[in-house]
Order: C-alpha cells, then structure tokens, then sequence
C-alpha cells in the first residue's frame, strides 16, 4: 500500500509539474510582445525580415519590456509592409512614430516617448562652417535635396523650388553623397539620424547638421494595433514612461 501511495504521490508532482508548466508557458506567451519597425539607424538596426539587433527605440522598448516583465521582439520591415502589418493585427504594435488622424484609425497611442525634428545637412564649405538663418528665403538660392516621398514642410520646400527644383534621392546615404559631390548644399534629415550618418561615413569634416529645426518640434509614441487587440498595454506603457521620464532615463536612453 505504502508503495502504491507514494507511486500516486509521485504522479500526482508530475502532474503538478506539467500543469505548472503549461502555465508558465501561457504566461510567458500572454507577456510577450511583437513590434516592428523600418530599417533606420540610429533608431532601429537589423536586416529586413529579422529582428533589430540595436537602436534607440529599439533599447528603449527593451527597458520597458524588462520593467514590466514582458518578452519583447522587433522584427525589421519596410515601413509601408510594417504599417500594414499593424494595420492588419499581424503585429501588436510599432516602434515610436508621430500620431496622426490617418493612424488613429488602426492605432493607440501610449504617451509620447521621445522628441524627434527634421533639421538641415548643410556643406561646410558652402556655408563658412555653418547655417546662418532667419527663414528659408535667406537660402533659398542653394540647392536643396530630399529624399523620395519625404513631406518635411510645405511652406520650405514652395520657397526653395521658387529658385530651384529640388533634388530627390532613395535615401539618407545618397543625399550625402550629393552633398560631397557639390550638387547639393542642404539637405532634410531628422536629426538624430543626421548625427549618426555624419559620423558613421566620417564626412564631419566637410558635412555639418544644424540644430535649428524645419517646421514644429514633434513627439513620438508607440502604436499599438487595434485589429490585434494591442491596446491593453497602453495603460501599463504609460505607467513605466511616466516613471522613466521622472527618471530622467527617457533622455539617457535618448542620447
């Protein structure tokens, strides 16, 4: 009897074992968080179709992953395919970007996260070292580059295509590119990424990026997706960047 006993026991641990298992796993898949975002250093760095390896938004989305216990994963996509992807509850949500009526539509957002503005790259030497300016039409006459698609300020870009078209390339590496070559004098880049690429392709020498920004100064915050039911974590977001910013480690994170 007593071995029978003890043989019950030992299948009733067992049991207990595997249910507590099940259980863990159901938590850990019910804590776990899936993002994504565009390939665009310094904020999220990867190759397309993995998941982001660095980045400011991507550490940034760590550090509230590990206060609130959640697993959280960032998988690099096209931003047209990343927003769709959003849109369609393929993913619970994407990296901080601006909240606009149009994204509200398949999107909540958590409090805004991080500051970011579009600013000039400028040649040196077309400037005497730097970009002194009171608006647009005191540089209108240089020769103006963007990248395809970008919408940076209405207003900016009537008042240099008044004196010349502007040049239009695939991406942020080309228009410096231009720059180097003398085609252009400026360019639009946010600003962080500006200060990333003038040092990654060591042109700081001769390629400065000003700190006066284009238009108004705008704010980033996660999106979550309705259609995947990401809402929920706005609230539990929103605790931990409130907390964070008081901190003083949204601005650490930041820089």
């Amino acid at each position: 009897m007593g071995e029978i006993a003890g043989g019950c026991m030992n299948v009733r641990y067992a049991l207990l074992a595997i249910f507590a298992l099940i259980a863990g796993f159901s938590h850990a898949e019910s804590r776990k968080l899936t993002m994504c975002y565009d390939k665009y250093p310094p904020y999220a760095m990867g190759e397309f179709g993995e998941l982001a390896t660095s980045g400011i938004k991507v550490k940034l989305l760590q550090e509230i992953g590990r206060q609130l216990d959640v697993l959280v994963v960032v998988r690099i996509l096209p931003w047209k395919r990343c927003l769709s992807a959003v849109k369609d509850g393929l993913v619970d949500g994407i990296l901080p970007l601006y909240k606009t009526p149009e994204r509200e539509q398949f999107m909540e957002f958590s409090l805004p996260v991080m500051r970011q503005y579009n600013c000039f790259l400028y040649k040196k030497s077309a400037f005497r070292g730097r970009v002194d300016w009171a608006d647009y039409r005191a540089l209108k006459e240089h020769h103006l580059g963007m990248e395809i698609g970008s919408v940076v300020d209405k207003e900016m870009e009537a008042i240099f295509e008044s004196a010349h078209p502007i040049d239009r390339a695939a991406d942020s590496v080309t228009l410096l590119k231009m720059m180097d070559s003398g085609r252009i004098d400026l360019a639009t880049i946010d600003s962080n990424v500006g200060k990333y690429l003038v040092g990654q392709q060591g042109v700081a020498d001769t390629i400065g990026v000003s700190d006066v920004p284009i238009g108004k100064l705008s704010y980033a915050a996660f999106g979550f997706s309705k259609a995947a039911g990401a809402g929920k974590w706005v609230a539990e977001f929103n605790k931990v960047i409130e907390k964070m910013r008081k901190a003083g480690l949204l601005e650490k994170i930041e820089n």
